[in-house]
């Protein structure tokens, strides 16, 4: 009788234009990656790779169609997270002396060339969340918002990709925006910081780890904008306060009211201060854990903290399931579980 622990056994579902692939997949899997970005510090979308063994040619000969649906479900039997829908942008096929392998790549944004197209537009009296809800609604996807908005009597996207664009003002303004599973989310990055932790994550879960702390810039901003009583053009510095280096950064922006450059100054300041200490764990697979989420790392000391996840790496191969996360100091310490 065996009396050691039951080790879980790791799970894959994959659907090909909503047809259950997943026979054709598992014996020749090499590796299958989840890389879940929190559309802030890392890309503006979740991807997916699938490594496959292909001695015989069948992946290569018979390769899937890009822009194709991809589905996917991983983790342990009992324990499985859906990751979504995904579209083939691409494959590449290798040969060594070790073998041919052939390689999927899937975005959750989709891959159709409306969604890479160079635009110029203009918003008139809109808000951070019209814009967000236009750009989701031109591409087919619903929108996932959470924060408070922010108003402009004007904007223009100038020769940029509509996410693209979206990305970098959101960023601007304290907002994380990625795709996932058909929906474009946009969430305050304050809101995601204040929320609770979805795991503590202990030694006995961690096969490797490195942690960095860094000393910061003062974060002052210069905020020009356009004083509509006076009729005049105002400059002023807005101040982040993150004092370590005794160094100064300073971003010049144009906007068009003291709300906005309060904004982008708090935003500033959150950002600095998320950078003040880093980590990179791989751990055992740990399938709730995910980017954008706060965890709380206990048994390291001086860095034992919340930290909130900026990406989260899940991969499965024949050795077994493993996460690799990429964390910053949540500012506001979060709230434990």
């Amino acid at each position: 009788m065996d009396g050691g622990l039951r080790v879980p056994k790791p799970y894959l579902y994959v659907e090909l234009n909503n047809k259950d692939v997943s026979v054709y997949i598992t014996p020749y899997l090499i590796s299958f990656t989840y890389i879940d970005n929190d559309g802030l510090e890392k890309n503006e979308s979740d991807d997916v790779q699938i490594e496959l063994e292909d001695s015989q040619g069948y992946f290569r000969d018979n390769p899937p169609a890009r822009g194709s649906s991809l589905k996917v479900r991983f983790g342990y039997e009992g324990n499985i997270r859906d990751g979504g829908v995904f579209f083939i942008d691409s494959y590449t096929y290798r040969s060594n002396r070790a073998g041919d392998t052939f390689m999927i790549k899937a975005l959750a944004k989709d891959v159709k060339a409306s969604y890479r197209t160079v635009k110029t537009t203009a918003f008139e009296n809109t808000t951070l969340r019209q814009v967000a809800s236009e750009i989701a609604k031109r591409h087919g996807y619903g929108l996932d918002w959470a924060g408070e908005d922010v108003a402009f009597h004007r904007l223009t996207q100038q020769e940029k990709r509509d996410l693209e664009w979206l990305v970098g003002l959101c960023k601007q303004y304290g907002f994380i925006c990625k795709v996932a599973n058909k929906k474009l989310i946009v969430r305050s990055i304050d809101e995601r910081l204040g929320e609770k932790t979805i795991y503590v994550l202990t030694r006995k879960d961690i096969l490797e780890f490195s942690f960095e702390t860094s000393s910061l810039y003062e974060g002052g901003i210069d905020v020009i904008y356009f004083d509509a009583q006076k009729k005049e053009t105002v400059e002023g510095k807005k101040k982040a306060d993150v004092k370590a280096s005794g160094d100064t950064k300073k971003i010049n922006v144009r906007v068009e009211n003291q709300s906005q450059a309060e904004r982008i100054s708090k935003a500033q300041k959150t950002l600095n201060e998320l950078k003040e200490v880093k980590a990179r764990l791989t751990a055992v697979g740990i399938p709730q854990l995910y980017a954008g989420g706060n965890i709380e790392v206990q048994g390291f000391g001086t860095f034992d903290r919340v930290y909130y996840i900026s990406r989260a790496e899940h991969k499965l191969t024949r050795q077994g399931y493993t996460v690799e996360l990429e964390l910053m100091k949540n500012p506001q310490g979060g709230k434990k579980k």
